[in-house]
């Protein structure tokens, strides 16, 4: 079966390369065939031999999108026969790289066909082929021409090559990245134009061919070049300017001579990085709003308990307790939200605490109730459904405690959360006492049970079911907040 990814078009190389080690190889070749596709660029496809009769399949393809390909339609799949003056043909018989006549038209574009033959441990497993259009060659002098075959014969051995240690991909190239080649002396042998423009607005030298990348861009005041990651493929580093930020991908190309030493290609990441600088500031803000919120909130409950402890009206004493209670489990959500920017919150957590907490401030003394917190699985909520779930857990629990065990000294009450595909699932059971049979919380429950079926029913449009036993078993569904499609909320080279 064919597939498209970002490797381009790739069939199960398992089938066409029976040897382990081979195909692991291979695989790691095609990873870079995107890369070299626009470096060039050019059209790359990976052929494997088939059978006793010469036969070859296309396992591996990638096109370029900065120019127009050869082909209207995927090659990968397709099985052929090379003619024997093929580059193709030659390359898998002689085992060395074959140039393919020059100038073959093919859809209406002239063509240069280089084939690279693959060694592996049991033979040739598989031919590289790099077919340009000449007009790319033709537009450049002889001097650069000749800089540019070097370039490219020697990136693409030395990516074989690495592909045989390492499964790194290069990141494709986009329209906007700009192209230098480096002698191993660090000078800048050859720019692209987009390059020449990225000079431009870096303040630099317009011409750049012949100075020296380290006293051109790293050396100059105002500029730091910052190491990323270094991997066995190539380097990642960060041109810092006052102005721009440019991402800085070099890839070391061997044999390093005054030719060519290294590929380097320049990205603009300014407007990324702003972006990522007003994500921190909006969530540094967020996090102190949410931290400010708890602050405020337990200063409304110490006022609470103040009154609380003033009053000599028990009744006024649990109506106040109950404002206090529903008051910390806000304050408990702003809390988590105030430590983590994710905008989510430990469901399971904020479960133990709500629980912990009500049983510190509800729970006669003389009574022994022991609890249990089941969660099978690691749970969160967005922070708009975590405050009314928040409320909903401390509504339900502090009922049960005042009223599941009335009349007895013992009892247990386990809290469980399911990750269901109705969605999250809170649900309480006791073996107390039970609720009476004809007890309906629309019509019978106190303000607890008025705000728990608001908050459910119109607040996280979930669900309250109510089961009667040996005890009494509660549950609230919460569904799951689908994620929103950006297309849909948007409307939508060297």
């Amino acid at each position: 079966m064919i597939q498209q990814s970002s490797l381009g078009w790739s069939l199960p190389f398992q089938e066409y390369i029976p040897h382990e080690p081979d195909r692991f190889w291979i695989q790691n070749i095609a990873r870079q065939l995107p890369f070299l596709a626009d470096f060039i660029p050019a059209d790359l496809l990976i052929h494997c031999p088939v059978g006793d009769q010469q036969q070859f399949v296309t396992v591996a393809e990638a096109k370029p999108t900065v120019r127009q390909s050869f082909y209207r339609r995927p090659q990968a799949g397709l099985h052929f026969v090379p003619e024997p003056s093929s580059a193709i043909w030659q390359a898998y018989h002689s085992g060395e790289l074959a140039i393919g006549s020059m100038g073959k038209v093919v859809n209406g574009q002239p063509m240069n066909q280089v084939a690279y033959p693959l060694l592996g441990d049991h033979g040739i497993a598989a031919i590289l082929v790099l077919e340009r259009n000449l007009y790319e060659e033709l537009k450049h002098t002889e001097s650069k021409r000749q800089l540019y075959r070097t370039a490219i014969t020697r990136l693409v051995g030395t990516l074989i090559e690495k592909a045989k240690i390492s499964s790194i991909a290069l990141p494709p190239m986009s329209p906007g990245d700009a192209l230098l080649l480096i002698n191993n002396r660090g000078t800048i042998m050859h720019a692209s134009a987009v390059a020449l423009n990225l000079a431009r607005r870096l303040g630099l030298p317009e011409q750049l061919e012949g100075l020296e990348w380290d006293e051109t861009f790293a050396a100059r005041e105002g500029h730091e070049l910052r190491q990323v990651h270094t991997n066995p493929i190539f380097q990642e580093g960060e041109l810092v300017t006052p102005h721009l930020t440019v991402a800085v991908r070099t890839i070391p190309v061997s044999p390093d001579d005054y030719s060519i030493g290294h590929v380097t290609v320049l990205h603009d990441i300014t407007e990324l990085k702003q972006k990522d600088r007003e994500l921190i500031v909006k969530s540094t803000l967020v996090k102190e709003v949410h931290h400010r919120v708890k602050n405020n909130l337990q200063t409304v409950a110490g006022l609470l308990r103040l009154q609380q402890r003033r009053s000599q009206n028990p009744e006024i004493k649990a109506i106040l307790n109950d404002s206090i209670t529903r008051i910390a489990s806000i304050a408990l959500v702003h809390e988590y939200l105030s430590q983590d920017d994710l905008g989510v919150v430990d469901l399971e957590e904020l479960a133990e605490n709500l629980l912990s907490n009500t049983l510190q401030g509800m729970l006669d003394p003389e009574k022994r109730i022991a609890t249990q917190m089941v969660c099978p699985k690691p749970l969160t909520l967005p922070s708009a459904q975590a405050t009314s779930a928040a409320l909903v857990l401390n509504e339900l629990l502090n009922n049960t405690i005042k009223h599941a065990f009335s009349g007895r000294t013992e009892g247990k009450v386990t809290l469980r959360l399911d990750d269901t595909d109705d969605g999250v699932v809170m649900t309480i059971v006791d073996n107390g006492i039970g609720l009476p049979e004809s007890f309906n919380p629309a019509t019978d429950g106190n303000l607890g049970w008025q705000i728990i079926r608001t908050l459910v029913k119109d607040d996280l449009h979930g669900h309250l079911a109510i089961e009667r036993g040996d005890g009494t078993s509660i549950s609230v569904t919460i569904p799951h907040v689908k994620p929103v499609d950006p297309g849909t909320a948007a409307g939508q080279h060297p």
